[in-house]
């Protein structure tokens, strides 16, 4: 960054334009300043910021300038110079080959081997890398030179070479060669001049340095990089010294002979191959799979040259009899059969554990030979990978059912799938220990003692509440852990899913009803309260069926989440109400509910018990008024002795 400002109060505003004179260097922001007039501005500091722009060329630090320009209706600061700042962009690039591991040995029975090759920066022109053995009567290369052009995208893009070892038909070992990679470069490439310095034969005169090639030009010659200098006084007799890194590398000095124009630097790079002799035991590669399953792969083995000293016999063995046995342990080769293949059987064996695809060797050595020329030779083993068929795994048995707040219980087993190589604890927990508890917390299953097999029984409890929450899943969780089984210990667990039944119905309990209700007065009592623990207020609304024979109070009652209010009973009093008319004991009903106003939705509009009671009459009929009585009657008076007399007196009841 850098600030600019102004050195006096302008008259008119005054805008000064800012640009990078190289955008491909870096850029600058804002794009231009302005300060107003009279406000205050112009001694200001404004800042202005400058970000340098990335290549993927190492072409050194580049110096750009953010040009300035002023432009203004006063006629002092219009078109005045502000003076451009020069920036430099550090390079960040270094310009090398990156050569790749080589992926093996060669051997003289044509065996290759590979490695890569790229460029670390996009070079300016085309760079070319000549490819040559310095061996080649034990190896060749091809291709015989790589190719990367410039700005194409392919300077960083691997190009394999290939190495091919070379026969011969002598005994002479393992022998090492190697891959020579000479650069071309693209007046540069991969090749940094610290300096460059002639000596003249007769006055000694230094040449300012020159860096970045500057009057050198390179070029390749053989698969070498040739330097040859810009000659500041021909015909006469001088003598040339180049300093120059190769990637980043230390500085290195070369001098050129007297009268000589140019410095050869040869750069060899890449590792050294070794091409494997043919005279000797040779073991093809293994045919065939290996597995714990039992399957067999073979090799052959044949001798390289005819032996002189009667047979030889070579012996094998497994570096690891846990994994392959072979069949047969050792072969024999005569004068007459020694060109002949014959064939070694590797057998994979089983076991319990999940140890991956394990490599093991057949190992081979002569164990007998009269031929001195294979008594010392050392032969090379076949490499074989027994493929595993175990996977590490915990299999968890299905749930037996569900729990219960009553108490009801339910299993399931655990077992591992493969035989651990340290003991592996499985912790187990609720996820919910309010709905159900797990027993035990944890298994162990020992390493080796068969036990990985067996089921071990967990037990899920069902925990009681007194909520009317419905039936609730839970989840057994767990957790594996072992000191030394890294398998195991990376394995997940499915978490178990429990249900636990719930056994409460979310009502309004009546008790006890004392006394009676009658017109005289008396009053009935009873108490109400909730069945289980509500998650809000509850309010219960008590309501006569019939106000003009028993009236009741409290007509609401509260409940509150805390046990001492759900659970206690709240006394409701009921009592008749008197009136005149002999109208006989009258039944009634008492209702309760809830509405809307309760706030948990279990409890919201249930209809509670109905109490049906009767309002006893204290009222009696009027006492009739008795029959009349009716006139008394004289009784006859006797009759008359007379037989007249006897007449009359029967006359007289004739005539009434």
């Amino acid at each position: 960054t850098f600030t600019v400002k102004l050195d006096t109060d302008p008259a008119n505003e005054v805008v000064i334009a800012l640009e990078s004179n190289d955008i491909s260097e870096g850029t600058v922001n804002p794009s231009s300043l302005t300060f107003g007039a009279g406000d205050g501005t112009w001694n200001v500091d404004q800042t202005v910021t400058v970000t340098g722009l990335d290549d993927d060329t190492a072409d050194g630090d580049e110096d750009f300038s953010i040009v300035t320009s002023a432009s203004s209706a006063d006629g002092w600061y219009n078109g005045i110079s502000a003076g451009d700042v020069t920036v430099r962009n550090i390079d960040n690039d270094v310009a090398g080959v990156t050569v790749g591991s080589i992926s093996g040995d060669t051997s003289e029975i044509g065996t290759t081997a590979t490695f890569t090759v790229k460029l670390d920066t996009d070079p300016a022109n085309e760079v070319v890398i000549a490819l040559e053995s310095d061996d080649i009567s034990e190896g060749t290369v091809n291709p015989s030179s790589l190719t990367f052009g410039a700005g194409n995208g392919t300077w960083n893009v691997d190009q394999t070479v290939t190495v091919t070892g070379v026969d011969d038909g002598v005994v002479d070992g393992d022998v090492s060669f190697s891959i020579n990679l000479g650069l071309v470069s693209d007046g540069g490439y991969g090749l940094e001049i610290v300096s460059a310095v002639y000596h003249d034969m007769d006055v000694t005169e230094n040449v300012r340095a020159m860096v970045h090639n500057i009057g050198v030009t390179i070029q390749n010659t053989g698969g070498a990089l040739n330097a040859q200098f810009t000659d500041p006084h021909p015909g006469q007799p001088k003598q040339f010294t180049l300093v120059y890194r190769i990637s980043g590398g230390e500085a290195v000095t070369v001098t050129s002979g007297e009268n000589e124009g140019d410095i050869n630097v040869e750069v060899n790079v890449g590792a050294p191959v070794v091409n494997r002799d043919d005279d000797g035991v040779l073991l093809s590669d293994l045919s065939g799979t290996v597995d714990e399953t039992g399957a067999v792969g073979t090799f052959t083995v044949v001798l390289g040259s005819q032996p002189s000293g009667g047979s030889v016999a070579v012996a094998f063995s497994s570096s690891d009899t846990t994994e392959g046995t072979i069949n047969p342990s050792s072969l024999s080769f005569t004068t007459a059969t020694w060109a002949v293949p014959q064939t070694v059987s590797v057998t994979g064996l089983d076991d319990d554990i999940d140890d991956g695809d394990v490599g093991f060797t057949i190992d081979a050595s002569i164990s007998g030979t009269m031929d001195v020329a294979y008594a010392n030779l050392q032969v090379l083993g076949v490499l074989v990978t027994n493929i595993n068929d175990d996977t590490a795994g915990v299999t968890v048995g299905s749930i037996s059912g569900n729990t219960g707040e009553d108490g009801t219980t339910a299993t399931f087993t655990v077992k591992l799938d493969t035989d651990p190589v340290a003991e592996v604890v499985i912790a187990l927990e609720s996820n919910d220990i309010s709905e159900g508890t797990v027993n035990p917390s944890a298994l162990t299953f020992e390493a080796g003692d068969g036990t990985w097999t067996v089921d071990q029984t967990v037990i899920v409890v069902g925990l009681n509440d007194n909520i009317d929450d419905g039936d609730a899943t839970f989840s057994i969780v767990a957790s594996i852990s072992s000191m030394s089984d890294h398998v195991y210990e990376a394995l997940s667990w499915e978490n178990l899913l429990v249900t636990n039944r719930d056994d409460d119905t979310a009502r309004i309990v009546f008790g006890y009803v004392s006394g009676k209700v009658d017109e005289s007065g008396s009053t009935a009592r009873f108490t109400v309260k909730l069945d289980t623990e509500p998650t809000g207020d509850v309010i219960v609304e008590m309501r006569s069926s019939n106000e003009a024979e028993g009236q009741l109070s409290p007509q609401a009652l509260t409940f509150g989440v805390s046990e001492w209010s759900w659970e206690r009973p709240q006394t409701v009093s009921v009592w008749g109400i008197d009136d005149s008319i002999t109208d006989g004991n009258t039944p009634f009903a008492v209702y309760s509910f809830t509405d809307g106003r309760t706030l948990d939705p279990n409890y919201a509009n249930v209809l509670g018990p109905r109490l049906d009671l009767t309002n006893y009459d204290n009222d009696f009929p009027p006492i009739p008024a008795p029959p009349p009585v009716p006139p008394t009657r004289q009784p006859p008076t006797a009759p008359p002795a007379s037989r007249n007399a006897l007449h009359d007196w029967l006359g007289m009841f004739s005539r009434r």
